[in-house]
């Protein structure tokens, strides 16, 4: 088989207009993080002329490793398929209307429009159109190692019984034969370790008529572990085949051995150690590049991740390029691999079609990955409720990806306000909550005790925290943080707070912070920043880390390192500041301009010198640890900086809805809440009653602005009763009374 790159070389037609353009691209790198929720979602055309270098008898195919979110191919002018579904691998067989030894037109249209029986229907970043990874052309023998498995390497590595003592795999190939008459071949496999020994191997003579799947069994005495980010230590196996002497194909498949368990008391266990999972959620995204990143950018990715020293990624919310798997099984980070059924189920296809399409995909074109070790099923998809059937789709992903792969568990994101009893949770394997204590309801304090209500009442079940978070945005600072303030001191203490609270509960099987990096979510509007969502630890750019990095990094990570916080807060007021430092080391020192003024210790990575003074002008603070060292130069103003306070109005999204409301009615004491058979209430879900056109209109009189948020999208989906859940005091009680009893003289049809 002959894979040639096709990245250059491209026209690219949008909206009439052609420009030359090379893969990756998109078409919403720039319009899909500026805000208004109004990047172009919709047709647009790839064209280029590709020669053939290909022998009569060679079977051909392009190969694109992603196209957002349908994808239609002509090769001149003649239809060769669709594919539906934006983040994986697909091939179409163009052998029979190419032209040899010739050129050939290539058009490939691409949308990314909405469509009801396409996932993700709705989610909180943004949906980027383009043919945004690689693309090939593929020259394979007439017997081959099959192309045509929904995008799969046609290879499937199954470590069946994985010890400490041994280890046996069994390799199934798929074979292939668009000859003229069946054929004969031998099918070889060989374990090579890295020193280039063959530590096992097996070989079988097949006869192929037109497809024949080989299974190989392979044996190895003391196998060499992937033991995560300590040793990912990588084999190769090396698939052959060989027809009349002469080898027509093969693949070269890094493989690392390992054997794993979840237990609902004691976490995760890799190779029989804990292993704690520090996990980070990643998306495939950066400023004004979009999806469209180069090998470089994934691998600055994972050097990031790796600084921070995370042993675990949740890689969010669907397929990601294969490239980037590779770097995790080389990193020897344990993966979390999912699908995007998020947010919203369809209310035209309750039987999740595309759903269970995306799910095989996600599993057969990355089974042999060693460090994906969970298939994520869905995520929060009860937001709006248990709706078009979620639990039996539900059901059906669980039950279709453990056919096809039975060695890895499953695993769901529930939305936060999910019972903790709901049937839900019990379909996968293990479960996860994604809980926003803090940020957008009670305090991060909660978290804990939310924990131990969960774990007591479901002992049988195995329960991460899928996503928890803040917003931390650069520009604002306090020395009083405080939630939903935006700055970046609540930010570092929000995440301060949590790791605390996840060290004392050991039962966790993993947590996975919202998220490793600020992306592109161009339908918000938060904090005076439009079109991104900011509860990274680094920047949209992937170039500044957060202050809260530094604390990860303390608690994580076993180099030595030293971070003095609040450095970008430069301009101060008080006479007297609070200077906190994070270090895994056991001391800090402490010096103000030159002075020695002390030296702490603390047993949780973070070291808190009160009263530090500022002089007139500027001051010079530093902080050391051995050899490690870090200093802040800080400015004494006479007024607080105004431009460190997000701007009035411009806070959380439940901040904004309080502002709707008369101030009176906050303080007034509500008669207590009744509801009517037969006729809406604060219970229903906003979608549910805007569908009704007396609700429609009754919103519209009551509640004009939350039907113009730039977030509608997710609203909607919730009820009143449950915008009051996440963020009590941003509806008052009485105005809540008012509008169930409005609700209540709307009968439902």
């Amino acid at each position: 088989m002959i894979r040639t790159q096709i990245n250059q070389g491209w026209n690219f037609t949008k909206e009439g207009e052609t420009n030359a353009v090379s893969l990756p691209h998109t078409w919403n790198a720039f319009d899909g993080q500026d805000g208004g929720n109004d990047y172009y979602r919709g047709a647009c055309i790839y064209q280029k002329v590709l020669q053939v270098d290909a022998k009569e008898g060679q079977v051909v195919y392009l190969e694109f490793e992603a196209a957002n979110s349908v994808a239609n191919l002509y090769v001149n002018g003649v239809h060769m398929g669709e594919h539906i579904g934006g983040y994986s691998t697909f091939r179409f067989d163009i052998s029979d209307h190419v032209n040899r030894g010739g050129d050939n037109t290539l058009r490939v249209e691409v949308d990314n429009s909405h469509r009801d029986d396409v996932y993700p229907q709705m989610a909180d970043f943004t949906f980027q159109g383009g043919l945004y990874r690689d693309a090939y052309l593929i020259v394979a023998e007439p017997v081959h190692i099959d192309l045509e498995d929904d995008g799969s390497p046609g290879v499937y590595v199954s470590q069946t019984d994985v010890s400490d003592e041994h280890a046996e795999i069994d390799v199934s190939v798929l074979l292939r034969n668009r000859g003229r008459s069946p054929a004969r071949v031998v099918c070889l496999v060989d374990l090579i370790d890295v020193r280039g020994n063959s530590v096992a191997s097996a070989a079988k003579i097949c006869p192929v008529d037109e497809t024949e799947r080989v299974h190989l069994l392979l044996s190895v005495d003391q196998p060499h572990l992937w033991q995560g980010v300590e040793d990912p230590y990588l084999y190769t196996l090396k698939v052959r085949i060989e027809h009349g002497d002469v080898e027509v194909d093969r693949r070269e498949i890094p493989t690392g051995l390992r054997y794993f368990n979840v237990s609902p008391d004691r976490g995760f266990f890799l190779n029989g150690k804990p292993w704690r999972l520090n996990g980070v959620s990643r998306h495939q995204c950066r400023e004004d590049i979009g999806w469209a990143l180069s090998r470089a950018h994934q691998e600055e990715d994972m050097q990031i991740i790796e600084e921070v020293g995370a042993n675990s990624i949740r890689l969010a919310h669907y397929q990601h390029n294969q490239y980037f798997y590779d770097l995790c099984d080389q990193a020897g980070m344990v993966v979390w691999a999912e699908i995007p059924y998020i947010s919203v189920s369809s209310s035209t296809d309750t039987s999740g079609a595309n759903a269970l399409s995306q799910m095989k995909e996600l599993v057969k074109q990355n089974y042999n990955h060693p460090s994906i070790i969970f298939w994520g099923v869905q995520n929060e998809i009860t937001i709006g409720g248990k709706e078009n059937n979620v639990d039996g789709i539900v059901q059906a992903l669980h039950d279709q990806t453990k056919k096809l792969d039975p060695y890895r568990p499953t695993v769901q994101a529930q939305v936060g306000h999910l019972p903790n009893d709901d049937s839900l949770n019990t379909i996968t394997d293990v479960n996860a909550y994604n809980k926003y204590y803090g940020w957008y309801y009670k305090d991060v304090e909660d978290m804990g005790s939310w924990i131990d209500r969960y774990h007591a009442m479901n002992p049988e079940v195995p329960i991460a925290l899928s996503e928890y978070g803040a917003e931390g945005i650069l520009a604002y600072h306090t020395d009083d943080p405080k939630k939903s303030d935006y700055t970046e001191e609540y930010h570092a203490l929000y995440h301060q707070r949590s790791l605390e609270i996840f060290a004392e509960r050991p039962f966790l099987w993993g947590t996975y912070l919202w998220n490793m990096f600020d992306f592109a979510a161009d339908q918000r509007d938060e904090g005076g920043v439009k079109g991104k969502n900011n509860k990274g630890l680094v920047t949209h750019d992937h170039k500044t880390r957060k202050d809260a990095f530094y604390i990860y990094q303390a608690y994580w990570s076993k180099e030595p390192m030293l971070h003095m916080a609040s450095k970008r807060y430069v301009k101060r007021a008080a006479e007297k500041i609070a200077v906190t430092v994070y270090s895994n080391q056991n001391e800090v020192s402490l010096s103000v301009n030159g002075t020695f003024l002390g030296t702490l210790r603390s047993n949780n990575r973070v070291f808190t010198f009160e009263e530090v003074p500022l002089s007139k002008g500027e001051t010079v603070i530093a902080v050391r640890s051995g050899e490690l060292y870090d200093h802040a130069v800080f400015e004494k103003v006479e007024e607080p900086d105004p431009s460190y306070v997000v701007p009035e109005g411009e806070g959380a999204v439940m901040g904004k809805i309080a502002n709707w409301f008369d101030e009176a009615l906050f303080d007034q004491e509500a008669p207590p809440l009744e509801f009517t058979d037969g006729s809406f209430s604060i219970n229903d879900p906003i979608k549910n009653i805007m569908a009704h056109p007396a609700g429609e209109a009754y919103l519209k009189e009551e509640v004009a602005p939350l039907l113009e948020h730039p977030m509608i999208g997710f609203l909607r989906n919730m009820s009143f009763s449950g915008l009051r859940d996440m963020k009590p005091d941003a509806f008052p009680d009485m105005v809540l009374y008012q509008i169930n009893e409005g609700l209540r003289k709307i009968e439902k049809d």
